[in-house]
């Protein structure tokens, strides 16, 4: 899908290309919908660029921001031809901003105009060889962004430019009634007690801890409800961790609903809301779920213990300890009023250092910097 350019005769404005893999529903994918809105199109003329036509659930709310998009991938993804259109693209543009590993290594060898690269995850969580050509080529990097402090230790020893930190950014608002239907919805009653986790069914997002947890959780809580939304990477995934919940007896409590296209207004129903992964950067639905002034249980990993600080805005246990998500959860549950300040304490912090506006602000700045003469 290519969206016909508007000419802008006599225009001044620098050319930005944003490029990621795909448009699903993800938090990487989505922070570039949202920043649509932020943009300075006075100063800037964005488009955005990706590579699997499949993941293109996002393309919808592009268009409807009057943003260009271009699909340079085949109906297989990635193919031979993929890079040729990319430096044709690019060639129109004075810089590439490009969003993880698979995008960032095909700006750096093919685009002939300075590229800016964001790191969302802990460079050490991606598979070989991406890890590998990814140091390979990160010298050819212009700039670089990290979501937090802790992916950005993750890329100390790479040779090329320091990463600048710039957290992500949220603007969330989510009628009442959306959340009261989304209980509804799931068949609860107001007063019953239910967990939601939002994440795609992929490694180190922790599906396996959530079920165990979820198990320990219900003995504890009996009338408690774990909701998990999420889109599978490989097929069967999600039949994979449906069966686990079966195994574990608890397939009446635990339900796994697959891809949703907004989960915000069920963050919104939740009483607590839950990250159990192993390995995360700066989770946007962590920032989404504390927006809501909802609390949080999470583990202790990335980025996380950046905005979800322990007893103040939710509660960190460590990784693969479900007996321990499990109790934190409860304690949640146990104590509402407990769970509202940390709520009203995520709500302020991320009004304060979270917005779109500001990350938005962030990455014009490095544009500016990247053009000025050197």
């Amino acid at each position: 899908m290519s969206l016909k350019r508007t000419d802008r005769p006599g225009s001044s404005s620098a050319r930005i290309l944003v490029f990621i893999k795909g448009l699903g529903i993800g938090g990487a994918e989505r922070l570039i919908t949202e920043a649509t809105g932020h943009w300075d199109r006075t100063a800037f003329d964005y488009e955005v660029a990706y590579v699997l036509p499949w993941k293109d659930q996002l393309v919808s709310d592009l268009e409807k921001a009057e943003v260009s998009v271009h699909c340079i991938g085949s109906r297989r993804g990635m193919d031979w031809r993929t890079p040729l259109r990319l430096r044709r693209l690019s060639k129109d543009f004075e810089v590439v901003h490009a969003h993880l590993p698979s995008a960032g290594i095909l700006a750096r060898l093919f685009c002939q105009v300075p590229v800016v690269y964001t790191e969302h995850n802990l460079a050490g969580s991606y598979r070989e060889p991406t890890r590998t050509i990814n140091r390979l080529t990160y010298g050819r990097n212009r700039a670089v962004t990290a979501v937090s402090s802790a992916v950005a230790e993750s890329l100390a020893g790479f040779p090329g430019p320091q990463p600048l930190v710039v957290p992500n950014g949220v603007a969330v608002a989510v009628d009442p009634s959306q959340a009261a239907t989304a209980r509804r919805d799931l068949g609860l009653g107001e007063q019953q007690p239910l967990i939601v986790h939002v994440g795609n069914i992929r490694p180190h997002k922790g599906h396996d801890t959530l079920v165990k947890a979820a198990a320990r959780l219900i003995e504890m809580v009996p009338g408690a409800t774990v909701v998990s939304a999420g889109g599978e990477k490989f097929p069967g995934d999600l039949e994979r961790v449906r069966g686990l919940a079966a195994e574990a007896g608890i397939s009446e409590n635990m339900r796994f609903l697959g891809r949703i296209e907004d989960a915000r207004p069920l963050l919104a129903a939740a009483d607590v809301v839950v990250n159990p992964a192993d390995v995360e950067g700066l989770p946007l639905v962590l920032l989404e779920a504390l927006a809501l002034s909802r609390p949080v249980v999470a583990t202790a990993v990335g980025g996380v213990p950046s905005v979800i600080v322990d007893g103040k805005t939710g509660r960190l246990v460590e990784p693969g300890n479900p007996q321990a998500l499990a109790s934190a959860i409860a304690e949640v549950l146990t104590d509402p009023s407990m769970g509202a300040r940390w709520g009203e304490a995520g709500a302020e912090l991320v009004h304060r250092e979270y917005g779109v506006a500001q990350m938005v602000r962030s990455f014009e700045d490095i544009y500016r910097r990247v053009l000025a003469p050197r």
